[in-house]
């Protein structure tokens, strides 16, 4: 009887992410309020976009946005190019699941658009990414690229310095480790903050780094995210406005 007993334990723990990794655990209590942000966006030191990123409680839904627009000289080159992520996601045993994703580039002659949507019921993720269908085995709590975010904004474990997430980005399976570092001193349009920084690295030729700041008395969302490719900044974007819903 005994030895039944630990084999139950044992195959739950193993099985439910919430017990075994609660920092996949999304729910009201580790999310930051709703709100509507504003940043730039920069290539070097051309100002070349500005981003509006949301966050919303609509029914039993949790919606995460951003918008994209080219400014200045890239509006000159895009035209009315418009770039679109929008993640919803749902309680699924007690936690917010990825629902549906959905990345549109509207004003683009190529189709480089993905769109998920989960089935937690059956693990399994529809697939649609430019012109190609799929149906993706997934695991539990596996997110889409863009909610994935979420995850690190919150207070984190300084006792773990590395977390590895489960995410569908461009049509495939991928894990994501970040790495928290000590927390900088960030300074922006709308003060100095104190903010946890977190680096995601690529195994590619450019050597890509991600880096993502996330403020403390921010509810930490994040308020500068920066791409590295061969040592040098690519894109910087950075907090201008913050709106609290």
């Amino acid at each position: 009887m005994k030895s039944s007993i630990y084999a139950v334990v044992i195959f739950f723990l193993f099985t439910n992410t919430s017990w075994s990794n609660p920092a996949l655990i999304l729910n009201d209590e580790n999310l930051p309020p709703e709100f509507e942000a504003s940043y730039d966006v920069r290539k070097g030191s051309m100002r070349v976009g500005k981003m509006k990123v949301s966050l919303r409680q609509i029914g039993d839904e949790l919606i995460y946005e951003s918008i994209t627009i080219p400014v200045g000289m890239a509006a000159l080159f895009l035209g009315k190019q418009e770039i679109t992520d929008r993640a919803v996601l749902k309680i699924f045993e007690n936690s917010y699941r990825s629902s549906e994703f959905k990345h549109e580039i509207k004003g683009s002659d190529k189709n480089r658009n993905e769109h998920y949507i989960f089935d937690w019921d059956k693990n399994k993720a529809n697939v649609q990414y430019k012109d190609r269908n799929n149906t993706l085995d997934i695991s539990p709590y596996t997110f889409d690229n863009f909610s994935v975010q979420l995850l690190l904004m919150r207070k984190p474990n300084v006792e773990i310095t590395a977390f590895t997430y489960t995410v569908i980005s461009k049509g495939r399976l991928k894990d994501y480790t970040y790495k928290l570092e000590p927390n900088e001193s960030i300074k922006t349009k709308l003060g100095n903050f104190s903010a946890n920084k977190f680096v995601r690295k690529k195994d590619d030729e450019k050597k890509t780094t991600y880096l993502g700041w996330y403020a403390e008395s921010l509810h930490y969302i994040p308020v500068k995210l920066d791409k590295i490719e061969n040592g040098k900044i690519d894109i910087s974007i950075q907090i201008t406005e913050i709106n609290w819903l």
